[in-house]
């Protein structure tokens, strides 16, 4: 029984007690007791530590100051875009979710593999705090704390080289171009910088591609009740989608010592089914106006023309009920520029159509030229299918005296030869307005 409890004993003084090569490695870390790292870090940390804090002084140098160097080059590998979403209480303000990948060089963290680290090629720091990290963070649009940010991934190479991983959540600084409404673009942009006291230049140099195309939802925030699981509960999507992220490098106010790294991301609000519900029934209603002389006399016309004018207004009442309450900034929206066409177009046609009316119930003695009576006939009974009729309601004269039976009957009467011009250039206007409309719909859709 004794014999059992000592070996147990033994066993346990065993474990406590570090090995050979545990004791070498972790040799550098006699000086450095009033640094809270745990002793998580490879001895090789430790060792570039204790060679700092001995140049130093500073146990805490490799920490809290940046690379001895007026001028520090930040390399910008890559920014990846992995979730975006709406600012609570916003239609268009982006919170944006993402990790940037970049490299600096600091010569304090170089080491020689000729010597005790001859077979480490790079060294993984597990405490991010442990080395000095370049603040690369936005300043702007964080004052309700609503952003974060965090260096995680940091691995050295022998020649001193960091590599490093900033997972960040920004709100972005965001710009909606109301021209396509209702499908309108919607730019937002990150504004970093690394401005560093010690430094006189902090430098960004982008490696990677400065443009990539993305195919991204933008999800809302959704408000969960309190009997639903929040791992249950399906994130809804909004209308914005993102389609490309950019970054670039621009001096903050002219100034050339300190530049920005801005990372923007592009979305299109993505809603083709109000778009052709806004579009598609006044573009068929002033198609059909436009073609209203292939319906026959001017009375149809008329009514025809009243009748896609009610619809087109309809479709306009709509648009405003979709129209953002603060408006559009002073932007006025192509699709607005489009109503204002089709109205002033059907505007002009019917104001043509009535004038036309008006000029048929005048009685005309003299003869209007006759390859210009031809040229109406023709254009009238070929290509409209239509020409005037006596029978009509509208067809009145406004010199006919009271009694009938006191006009002259050598009196020659070309009425109907006029009618016929005036109804050709009715036709030829709703002609040249189709033409026009035809032209500004293929602007418009394609």
């Amino acid at each position: 029984m004794k014999s059992s409890r000592f070996l147990l004993l033994l066993l346990g003084v065993l474990l406590l007690i570090p090995s050979s090569e545990q004791m070498v490695q972790c040799r550098y870390t006699k000086n450095l007791t009033n640094r809270a790292d745990g002793g998580d870090e490879h001895c090789l940390f430790y060792y570039l530590l204790n060679r700092e804090y001995e140049d130093s002084g500073n146990v805490h140098s490799l920490s809290t100051f940046p690379p001895r160097s007026d001028e520090m080059k930040i390399t910008i590998e890559n920014v990846l875009v992995k979730y975006v979403e709406l600012v609570k209480g916003s239609s268009y303000q982006f919170n944006v979710f993402g990790d940037i990948y970049l490299n600096w060089k600091d010569e304090r963290l170089k080491w020689d593999k000729k010597g005790e680290f001859e077979n480490y090629d790079h060294l993984y720091i597990f405490n991010s705090s442990a080395i000095w990290t370049p603040h690369v963070i936005d300043h702007t649009l964080c004052a309700d704390g609503g952003c974060s940010y965090s260096v995680d991934d940091i691995d050295i190479y022998d020649d001193g080289t960091v590599y490093a991983r900033i997972q960040f959540k920004y709100q972005a600084s965001c710009v909606v171009d109301y021209r396509k409404f209702p499908e309108e673009d919607d730019s937002c942009c990150i504004f970093f910088t690394a401005f560093e006291p010690n430094v006189l230049k902090t430098q960004f140099e982008i490696e990677g591609k400065s443009k990539e195309k993305l195919n991204r939802p933008v999800y809302a925030q959704k408000v969960y009740e309190k009997e639903e699981s929040l791992n249950k509960a399906a994130q809804e999507h909004s209308p914005w989608v993102v389609v490309e992220r950019s970054i670039s490098v621009s001096h903050l106010g002219g100034l050339e010592t300190l530049e920005v790294l801005q990372v923007c991301v592009k979305a299109e609000k993505q809603m083709s089914t109000v778009r052709v519900a806004l579009l598609f029934p006044v573009t068929l209603a002033t198609y059909v106006m436009l073609a209203s002389p292939l319906f026959g006399d001017l009375r149809t016309q008329i009514f025809v023309k009243l009748f896609t004018l009610h619809v087109q207004t309809l479709c306009f009442l709509y648009l405003c009920t979709i129209t953002p309450l603060n408006g559009f900034l002073g932007v006025r929206p192509r699709i607005y520029i489009f109503y204002e066409i089709v109205f002033t177009i059907s505007f002009c046609s019917i104001l043509v159509t009535l004038v036309v009316m008006a000029l048929s119930r005048v009685k005309r003695n003299v003869p209007p030229s006759h390859r210009l009576f031809l040229s109406a006939k023709l254009i009238n009974r070929v290509v409209c299918c239509i020409e005037p009729e006596r029978t009509d309601a509208y067809h009145r004269f406004v010199e006919e005296e009271t009694n009938p039976e006191a006009r002259p009957t050598s009196e020659l009467d070309y009425t109907q030869d006029w009618r016929h011009i005036y109804l050709a250039l009715n036709n030829m206007f709703s002609a040249l307005m189709f033409s026009v409309f035809l032209f500004m719909t293929f602007l418009e859709f394609f």
